[in-house]
C-alpha cells in the first residue's frame, strides 16, 4: 500500500499514536532531496551570508567616531618627529583616499563651526582656558575667538537662557 509520494503506508497502524522516538527515527532514517526552490533559497542565503560578511569587514576597516577619537588621541600623546612619522605611516596604510576626504572635509566642517562651538560653551559657564583645554588650543585663541565673535556669543547665550525658561 502507498499513498501520492509513493511512501510506504503499510508499516503504519491506523488509528495507533506514534512516540515520539517512533517520529524521530523515521524523520532520522528518510533522506530528502534538495528541490529546485530549496537550493534557489540556499544560493541566496550564501549570497546574503557573504554581502553580511563584507558589510562587517567594511564597517570594521571604516573610520568611526571611536577610531578618530584613538588617532587624536595618539596623535597628542606623540611628541616627538620620530613618532609623529610614525604615526604618519599608520594613518597612511589604514585610510582610503574616500576616508581621509571624508576627515578632511569634516575637519573644515568643525573648523568653520568652532567660533560657535566656543561660544555655546562660553554661555554654559566655562572659562576661555576651560575651553581650550577641551578644545585642544591655547586660551589666548578662546579669547580672541570670543573677542571677534561677540554677536555669536550673545546669540548663544539667549539661546541658553531661552532654553533653561
Amino acid at each position: 500500500m502507498s499513498t501520492k509520494d509513493d511512501q510506504a503506508t503499510d508499516h503504519y497502524q491506523t488509528g495507533r499514536s506514534h512516540s515520539s522516538a517512533e517520529i524521530s527515527r523515521k524523520v532520522k532514517g528518510r533522506r530528502l532531496e534538495p528541490t529546485a526552490n530549496v537550493a534557489g533559497l540556499y544560493e541566496q542565503l550564501i549570497g546574503e551570508l557573504a554581502r553580511f560578511e563584507h558589510e562587517q569587514a567594511t564597517a570594521r576597516n571604516a573610520v568611526t567616531s571611536s577610531t578618530l577619537a584613538t588617532l587624536a588621541r595618539d596623535y597628542d600623546r606623540t611628541d616627538t618627529d620620530t613618532g609623529r612619522a610614525m604615526l604618519a605611516a599608520d594613518v597612511a596604510e589604514g585610510i582610503s583616499l574616500a576616508e581621509a576626504r571624508t576627515i578632511r572635509r569634516a575637519a573644515a566642517a568643525v573648523q568653520l563651526g568652532t567660533p560657535g562651538i566656543i561660544a555655546r560653551a562660553a554661555a554654559d559657564g566655562m572659562t576661555p582656558n576651560e575651553i581650550a583645554r577641551e578644545l585642544g588650543a591655547t586660551g589666548s585663541y578662546v579669547r580672541r575667538i570670543l573677542r571677534e565673535n561677540p554677536t555669536m556669543l550673545a546669540e548663544a547665550a539667549e539661546a541658553r537662557a531661552e532654553a533653561t525658561d
